[in-house]
């Protein structure tokens, strides 16, 4: 997942650069406290110091704003070194590799997630929209790199790897989500990643290779 990003910043005269900061993280703070749907922008303006009409110059909507703080935290910048790999492991440890690497992401941002993932049960369409983005751009690049190893021969031929890509990603997500739900309420410390979890994280990931690498039984589709 690499940290290049085509979309450059609006900026003004007066340090829009800085003011972008402040923005999102006041916006941060009143998400966490109040949740996207309880915290308006006239709200993280107040709360920033600003008009409404400089948080709208910045950034013209509140999903904007959910896509920049992912973007702050990494997210962006790990898909785009995902969608890059050249897939020169062997597949096995190139899938547990990126497995570790997404956990790790998790663990460092496990207080945004939570964030974002309760709006989303919540209907609010500004962390939907965000996070429909960041998982399609998921199945992507996942679909892109099982692309490359089916090509050398590592997956074979009958493997579907369009539904492979789209387990892979449900088998993260999933894997991740029953974490945050076994922690229960945030700490200041997450304690995500756990040496037990990172175990269990790799042999999921070694498991899942396994299976992609067996050949179809009787010559049939898998």
């Amino acid at each position: 997942m690499s940290r290049h990003s085509t979309a450059k910043p609006r900026s003004s005269p007066r340090g829009g650069d800085r003011t972008r900061r402040r923005i999102l993280s006041q916006a941060q703070s009143l998400f966490s406290r109040n949740g996207f749907h309880g915290a308006s922008v006239r709200d993280i303006a107040r709360s920033a110091g600003l008009t409404e009409a400089a948080i709208y110059y910045h950034f013209p909507s509140k999903q904007a704003i959910v896509k920049e703080l992912y973007e702050q935290r990494g997210f962006m910048a790990a898909l785009d070194e995902l969608e890059h790999l050249p897939g020169n492991l062997p597949l096995r440890e190139q899938l547990a590799a990126n497995a570790l690497a997404s956990a790790r992401l998790w663990d460092e941002n496990s207080d945004l997630l939570r964030v974002v993932i309760t709006e989303v049960l919540r209907g609010d369409r500004a962390a939907r929209g965000a996070h429909r983005e960041l998982m399609d751009r998921w199945r992507r690049a996942i679909l892109n790199l099982v692309t490359r190893y089916q090509a050398r021969g590592e997956i074979p031929l009958g493997i579907d790897i369009a539904g492979a890509a789209d387990s892979w990603v449900n088998l993260m997500f999933g894997t991740f989500m029953d974490r945050l739900l076994e922690l229960g309420r945030p700490t200041r410390r997450s304690g995500f990643l756990t040496p037990e979890f990172q175990r269990h994280v790799e042999s999921t990931a070694l498991v899942f290779a396994d299976r992609l690498r067996e050949e179809t039984k009787d010559g049939g589709d898998s």
